[in-house]
């Protein structure tokens, strides 16, 4: 479940992530008092006691019996945040016992992430417990900084390090306790808070407990989401201290296949925000353009001012920034948040979501035309609509543009899409905020018009009993499966593709080769890829030692790969689909001679797909047509029984055999 905290271009808050680090077993830990003489720093990390208003939680070494897993590899025993707002400061403690020897494996490495550009990291303890005494294992020289940049591969550089320490002499029954704190905040967000409250994890918990110090002149908004949770609050001087205790909690049972709206994890959401308008005017301080144009920006738009019609000169700039900037971001400081100067995205070349997104923006503005930024969550969508407002919603920016009336929207990230401006497909975001002064809250983004299809038609020309069999497939694609299709044939060689393309083929005719290297057409204005494969296959027929029977065997494997079960199908959850998809496959075969065979037409339906097979012969030509699409993104826990059911049916009526005594 993501719940992106403080996160435009690909990276979410700190400290959220250090808490489901801790909470994944990568990073464990507990406490007592530390020990007075562990005082030294070592590069940019400290090491101390905690702050004087830190309260340490101590942990129960008798863990519930009821909540022990007989497969888990350790337990954890306390996890434990306190946050000080005012001193922008919070404190970790986790504490886990070690009940087999893959949980000395994972545990016995502790990892701690921070980011030294606007935080500080201070290790407190690290220690073992075994039995009644406790062994000391914060060894100053012993803990590694490391930078692994762990989203490179996904074309983020973060600046986040790594504070590691391998325990020694770690043994089953062990308790691993730690806890540090972590000082700073992203400048950015001008000093204001956004996190969120764990009620219940993956995995069982002795106790859950967060602190929350809030200054008394400051409004806090806190929206429990799956729970009903209430804090315990106390009023000081200055500050209100709230907090969240919860014990013996059981694992959260996890079912397979979710749709990335549905959350079942229960949490509270913290927030300072009271409405999206807040949040739009905090966005619209970061989207500031205040830089003027270089003159290399300032005489590429003058020559998108010479294209003639304002689509046109849409789709060039939308073209240009999808393409010719390349994705990369450096989220490092405030650019976690606040896009960089256009003129700067345009002379480098690159830029993450927000980056690429305000390039297009600023652009098109320049041309006269009308068009913002828009904040969106890539998971959550629908969700956001019951979201207490907050500037830790959102995890991707895209944009929309204003033209003859409507509203287009559209994503700079996405490339090689072609077409009409109504066509381009759109991941289902499904809500955005638009970053434009008059914005009061969050707008719905319709579904996309350019919806994808796939058509497949494969020519048989069947020879006899030991004749040689000739195969073209025609493939036509449209709307985002153009675009994918576009994608592929842009970043893979030809011949790997040859081959992936006959190994598809193989498992049914083994002997299958390339006659003739495939055929591409692509039509960009009506965003429409057409590919011609040409095939032979030797003794394609194939005799059965039982009955000495020649057979044929066809099968539609592009449509079977639609057509998965889940795994967990007694549910309570609602069930994800593949939406949308439209997948037609049509099979023309010569026959060697004429052919009797019964026809056979089938349909299948249910509110979640549309299932057609129809097959006829006449003379030596067989004709066979597929059809699946899906008419929703989810199915409801009460119809996933009948749901499996028609899939089961329609999965037991693809292929067909020709026999041949």
């Amino acid at each position: 479940m993501q719940r992106p905290v403080n996160q435009f271009g690909g990276v979410g808050s700190i400290v959220l992530q250090l808490l489901l680090v801790v909470c994944l077993g990568m990073a464990k830990v507990a406490g007592a008092e530390t020990p007075a003489e562990i005082v030294a720093s070592n590069s940019i990390v400290k090491y101390g006691p905690p702050s004087s208003w830190v309260k340490p939680h101590f942990h129960d070494q008798q863990p519930t019996a009821s909540l022990l897993e007989a497969t888990a590899d350790q337990h954890l025993l306390l996890l434990e945040k306190q946050i000080n707002t005012a001193q922008d400061e919070t404190f970790v403690h986790c504490v886990r016992q070690v009940i087999s020897l893959d949980g000395v494996q994972k545990d016995s490495t502790l990892k701690i992430g921070f980011n030294p550009g606007y935080q500080a990291l201070t290790w407190h303890w690290a220690r073992i417990w075994r039995g009644a005494a406790h062994l000391e294992r914060l060894d100053t020289n012993s803990v590694k900084i490391v930078q692994q940049e762990q989203d490179l591969d996904n074309y983020l550089l973060t600046g986040d390090k790594s504070a590691v320490l391998v325990l020694d002499d770690v043994r089953i029954g062990d308790i691993i306790d730690y806890a540090y704190s972590i000082k700073g905040a992203n400048p950015v967000l001008g000093e204001r808070f956004s996190s969120e409250v764990m009620v219940q994890l993956g995995e069982p918990a002795e106790r859950l407990y967060t602190r929350l110090l809030w200054p008394s002149q400051r409004h806090l908004y806190a929206k429990p989401h799956g729970c009903t949770v209430q804090p315990a609050a106390v009023a000081g001087k200055t500050a209100v201290e709230y907090t969240w205790d919860m014990r013996q909690i059981p694992a959260l049972p996890i079912e397979d296949e979710l749709p990335g709206w549905c959350d079942p994890q229960p949490w509270v959401q913290l927030s300072e925000f009271r409405t999206w308008t807040e949040v739009n005017q905090w966005a619209l301080g970061l989207f500031q353009v205040t830089v003027p144009f270089t003159p290399a920006l300032s005489q590429k738009i003058s020559e998108w001012k010479q294209i003639s019609g304002q689509e046109q000169q849409i789709l060039a700039v939308l073209k240009f920034v999808q393409e010719e900037v390349r994705y990369f971001g450096i989220e490092i400081g405030a650019s976690t948040e606040k896009p960089a100067d256009p003129s700067a995205i345009f002379q480098r070349r690159f830029g993450d979501c927000k980056d690429k997104s305000q390039l297009f923006v600023t652009i098109l503005r320049a041309l006269g035309i009308e068009a913002y930024p828009v904040l969106v969550n890539s998971t959550s969508g629908r969700q956001l609509d019951d979201w207490q407002p907050s500037a830790g919603a959102f995890d991707h920016c895209i944009a929309v543009v204003q033209y003859e009336g409507q509203m287009y929207w559209v994503d700079p990230t996405m490339n090689y899409q072609r077409g009409q401006l109504a066509a381009h497909f759109l991941p289902a975001y499904e809500r955005g905020l638009i970053i434009a002064p008059n914005t009061t809250g969050l707008s719905v983004i319709p579904q996309t018009t350019g919806l994808p299809l796939t058509t497949t038609t494969e020519y048989f020309n069947i020879g006899g009993k030991t004749d040689p069999t000739t195969l073209r497939v025609v493939t036509v694609a449209q709307g985002r499966d153009a675009d994918t299709l576009r994608e592929l044939f842009a970043t893979t060689k030809r011949t790997d593709l040859e081959k992936n393309y006959v190994h598809f083929y193989a498992s049914l005719y083994p002997t299958i080769k390339t006659a003739s290297p495939i055929v591409i057409a692509d039509d960009e204005g009506q965003n429409r890829i057409q590919t011609t494969e040409y095939y032979s296959i030797d003794k394609a027929w194939t005799q059965s030692d039982r009955d000495k029977k020649y057979r044929f065997d066809f099968y539609p494997y592009t449509i079977s790969g639609l057509m998965k079960a889940p795994v967990d199908t007694d549910r309570k959850l609602p069930l994800s689909i593949n939406f949308p998809e439209h997948q037609i496959l049509r099979t023309e075969a010569t026959l060697p001679a004429e052919w009797q065979t019964d026809n056979e037409k089938k349909t299948i339906y249910d509110p979640a797909f549309a299932f057609q097979k129809e097959c006829r012969c006449g003379g030596n030509k067989l004709v066979m047509e597929y059809g699946y699409q899906t008419l929703a993104d989810s199915v409801a826990p009460e119809a996933v029984g009948q749901y499996i059911q028609r899939l089961n049916q329609s999965s037991q009526a693809l292929g067909y055999t020709l026999e041949w005594k």
